[in-house]
């Protein structure tokens, strides 16, 4: 079903009647705060020209964009993937004066309010925004379990798991993914995954966005610093530590070690410092798992001990997105974990998977101990493409952030998340 458009010269008008008889227009009635009604005419559900009873007012012109800046006029109105663009549409009154009418698009309705006898208007359409379902939606995600214990050096597509920190369904892109490129804050993201709340959670990949395995001079780390530049107790693994315990008391509490406060620093002046690139960041869990292998003991020094992480990823090659209430993080930026690497395909060495680059970075999780006289390890992603630990004090990874956006966040319907065409976050 169509509108088509009603031009100045054309003095033929329909008579829309009755609307249980025709069937063609839907027409609410809303009560004002002064008990008087408005009338709403459906536009998407009527047919013919535009110029109906009681009101009779005419569509002169209208026009349609798929950038939202280049505009052609058209014949016809579009049934579906456009929405009326508020701040251009307008209605004139006989006089040639602008009137009150409002012209909108909700729930894919395009409707008018508050328009009387003779009055014209001019609408322009925009390419529908797309929301965090609709990308959703074409995902047809995997609800099989890959075979961990194989690096994933081709695209294997989008897989649904269980989201033990969200609840509900994660959904993650994994191998040589081609189609998780974000553009955000002015810079370029690649989707790690879509929460079980529907935020979607992204890492760094630049200042512009490039292919997989490309090693470029535009570093996807903001910074390279030491994980911690203490390195002689085991705590210093924590995102946050006290001396001599496993983890602080509280999740608030204990000192910051260093990459968080680079990380926090880095956060606040490239999206912090922006209202609206800050309000469209979900405040995201970040796990740092620090639980012990079982059958082993944690100490602040002695014997070499390893963390959970190790056995589920090296040994059982099964990565999880649950964590420990006291080792869950909420936060603006943090870093992948390994198990998310996982996810991705990462395992020994990967050269061609999407979380590659050639340069090093650090994940948010654990390793193990070396034991007394050495220092803790804590994952990190090498710039060979090898998974692995390395000391804490290492000051060659770079921190690589991870933001959430929020479950609302609209993207430009233009972007399909490819290189070439990445899904745009929307003003």
């Amino acid at each position: 079903m169509r509108f088509e458009l009603m031009k100045k010269n054309n003095k033929k008008k329909w008579i829309i009647g009755s609307i249980a008889a025709l069937g063609l227009i839907s027409v609410g009635i809303y009560a004002s705060s002064y008990a008087k009604y408005q009338k709403i005419e459906d536009l998407k559900l009527a047919e013919g020209k535009i110029n109906y009873k009681p009101y009779d007012f005419k569509i002169v012109a209208m026009y349609k964009s798929d950038d939202g800046t280049n505009y052609t006029e058209i014949d016809t109105m579009p049934e579906s993937g456009y929405v009326i663009n508020e701040s251009k549409s307008y209605c004139m009154a006989d006089n040639n004066t602008q009137v009150k009418g409002k012209l909108k698009t909700i729930n894919g309705i395009h409707s008018v309010t508050g328009l009387k006898k003779n009055e014209k208007c001019y609408i322009w359409f925009d390419l529908k925004n797309l929301t965090i379902d609709d990308i959703i939606a074409t995902l047809n995600p995997k609800t099989t379990t890959p075979t961990f214990s194989n690096i994933a050096t081709t695209d294997e597509g989008v897989y649904s798991v269980s989201d033990g920190m969200y609840g509900g369904n994660s959904y993650y892109w994994r191998g040589a993914a081609t189609t998780n490129y974000v553009k955000f804050a002015g810079k370029c993201w690649r989707i790690i995954r879509i929460n079980g709340d529907k935020t979607m959670r992204l890492i760094y990949d630049g200042a512009t966005c490039h292919a997989n395995g490309t090693s470029t001079a535009d570093s996807i780390a903001v910074s390279k610093t030491a994980y911690n530049s203490i390195s002689n107790k085991s705590e210093y693994v924590g995102w946050k530590y006290t001396s001599g315990s496993q983890r602080p008391s509280s999740i608030t509490s204990g000192t910051n070690a260093p990459i968080k406060t680079a990380l926090e620093n880095w956060y606040n002046s490239n999206i912090g410092n922006n209202a609206i690139y800050a309000n469209k960041v979900a405040d995201g869990k970040y796990c740092n798992d620090r639980n012990v292998q079982s059958g082993q003991s944690w100490a602040t020094s002695g014997s070499t001990f390893f963390y959970t992480g190790y056995k589920r990823l090296y040994t059982d090659y099964a990565p999880t997105l649950s964590c420990t209430a006291l080792d869950t993080y909420t936060l603006k930026a943090g870093l992948i974990t390994a198990d998310e690497v996982m996810y991705a395909g990462g395992k020994g060495h990967n050269t061609s998977y999407y979380l590659y680059n050639g340069q090093y970075y650090w994940t948010m999780s654990p390793c193990y101990w070396n034991g007394e006289g050495s220092s803790p390890f804590v994952f990190f992603v090498h710039s060979n493409g090898y998974f692995d630990g390395t000391y804490v004090s290492n000051t060659s990874p770079g921190v690589r952030p991870v933001i959430n956006l929020k479950s609302d966040t609209l993207f430009t319907a233009r972007g399909n998340g490819t290189l070439e065409n990445p899904y745009i976050v929307a003003d």
